[in-house]
């Protein structure tokens, strides 16, 4: 196979997978959000707040799991752009003993500082306290899976294999969906049932994808690994990850508390609801940089510079062109949505749920760049600035409040570090990734896309403006927006190759 059609190959299944994870979250997004219904209605208001009381406790530790994923995943990535089956078991069998390990420690800790927590400094009512206990060890041990699992999932996402995933992880959300349709009838305490049954959940879900790991990729048998620089070198870059990871929960939880210090609970309240809209779009733009990671992580390795980069324009161009078409009509009809789906809100929360949507796609943006840097494995001094200049937010917010601005200056505050710190990463990249141009990447793909967005914002406003009943607008915007913004994106936003690939691909997709 020719190179060129080596990589429109490549393109193809990037698509392929980024189509499969879409599918995914919306049918788990769905899910979930009828889950939740569903187990309020079974346990009740007390023991749901007990229930998620104590589960986070244990799931403060999942940033960990996630990190150190991504960790394992670079290094898979990189052998399989070696080519190098010694160096992909070697990483399997190193990160098997680095999980196990950090099972142990987490098993240790909350067996006892855990335990001495819940029974000292939660508030829960005394006759829940021994179903509050086996809630504590159930979810203990679903995230000790979780965690488990991590060498077998990142091989599947090294392999590509999203179709794999996807078909677990929503068999995994159609299972946690049977476990609250039968709390009803549960014959036993009801709390302890639905804990119970998310570890069986659990436990199925592992045993899949070490079955499937393991009889699909020869590397996923474990063998003893002794080299001390290989367990330095997965746990270097997981720390240094790890530090970004725990800089983003510092950046919030940091805002949480100045809120609440200035203003009180009531405002407090409001940021949370816009936390809800972010966990939500970071779900989204997840999905859509996870299909992307491996081959650029792979491209980088092989030394493909010209394809890397043609995977780095499409992945900048697509999470910000996916994310404004998200964005715009949320934005224009926040109003309405809020009210649909809580009822009355302040002005205040309609703000902060509009700011927070401006600010993640500030922050996405940094996605494809933070991908070449892991490629690389160069990530110390790069987290170490960008995520420095991140947290800055938080004393720059404590001034602000100080000097008497109001309540969103929080999010003025947070939008202006982020794009400070997104000039970092480009000094960053420039440094490590030689094909890089800082000309095309602000008039081609900055440059481009603000004008597209700017437009799409213009002819968003324009309807909104021109409709008064609130659900006609809504049902409206949701339509024309994102059609008007796609539409600019075929015709000013993507070259003539990417447009080539995207037709192609659509009429294989309708083709009988």
């Amino acid at each position: 196979m020719s190179p060129a059609a080596y990589q429109h190959s490549r393109s193809e299944k990037i698509a392929t997978n980024t189509l499969t994870l879409f599918v995914r979250m919306f049918v788990i997004t769905l899910v979930n959000l009828y889950a939740v219904r569903l187990v309020l209605r079974g346990l009740g208001e007390i023991d749901y707040g007990i229930f998620n009381t104590i589960a986070g406790v244990v799931t403060l530790s999942v940033c960990i799991s996630s990190t150190l994923s991504t960790a394992i995943q670079r290094f898979y990535s990189v052998a399989l752009g070696h080519n190098d089956s010694h160096e992909l078991r070697t990483t399997f069998s190193a990160s098997i003993n680095v999980v196990a390990g950090l099972c142990l420690l987490i098993l240790m800790v909350f067996e006892t500082v855990g335990l001495w927590f819940v029974d000292t400094h939660l508030v829960i009512p005394p006759e829940r306290m021994a179903a509050a206990h086996w809630i504590y060890q159930f979810a203990l041990f679903v995230l000790l899976l979780s965690i488990m699992q991590i060498p077998f999932t990142a091989a599947i996402f090294a392999h590509e294999s999203m179709g794999t995933y996807a078909l677990i992880s929503t068999a995994d959300c159609l299972m946690r969906l049977g476990i609250a349709f039968l709390i009803s009838i549960a014959p036993i305490d009801r709390l302890v049932f639905y804990s119970a049954g998310l570890l069986v959940t659990a436990t199925i879900v592992f045993l899949l994808y070490v079955f499937i790991a393991r009889s699909r990729y020869p590397e996923c048998h474990y063998k003893r690994v002794s080299n001390h620089k290989v367990y330095s070198r997965l746990l270097s870059f997981s720390g240094w990850t790890l530090f970004g990871a725990m800089a983003n929960v510092g950046l919030m939880q940091g805002s949480v508390i100045l809120l609440n210090i200035f203003f009180g609970p009531i405002i407090v309240a409001s940021f949370a609801i816009s936390q809800q809209i972010n966990a939500a779009f970071n779900a989204l733009s997840s999905s859509m940089v996870l299909s992307f990671r491996p081959p650029m992580i792979k491209a980088y390795a092989e030394g493909a510079t010209h394809y890397l980069s043609q995977l780095f324009v499409a992945c900048n161009k697509f999470v910000a062109y996916v994310l404004a078409a998200a964005a715009l009509p949320i934005i224009s009809e926040m109003s309405t949505i809020l009210h649909l789906w809580l009822g009355q809100v302040s002005a205040d929360t309609v703000l902060f749920a509009r700011l927070i949507i401006v600010y993640i796609v500030c922050s996405a943006m940094h996605s494809p760049i933070t991908i070449i840097i892991q490629a690389t494995g160069r990530i110390k001094e790069y987290h170490l600035t960008v995520e420095s200049i991140c947290l800055m937010s938080v004393p720059l917010t404590w001034l602000l409040f100080r000097l008497g601005f109001p309540p969103h200056s929080v999010f003025f505050s947070m939008i202006l570090l982020c794009l400070i710190a997104h000039c970092m990463r480009i000094v960053c990249i420039r440094r490590y990734h030689t094909m890089f141009s800082l000309k095309h990447y602000m008039i081609n793909i900055i440059g481009i896309a603000l004008a597209i967005i700017a437009l799409s914002a213009a002819a968003t406003y324009f309807i909104h403006s021109a409709i008064k009943p609130p659900l006609i607008r809504l049902c409206v915007v949701a339509i024309a927006s994102p059609c008007i913004l796609l539409t600019a994106v075929t015709l000013l936003g993507l070259s003539k190759d990417e447009r080539r690939l995207v037709w192609s691909l659509i009429s294989k997709k309708l083709r009988p």
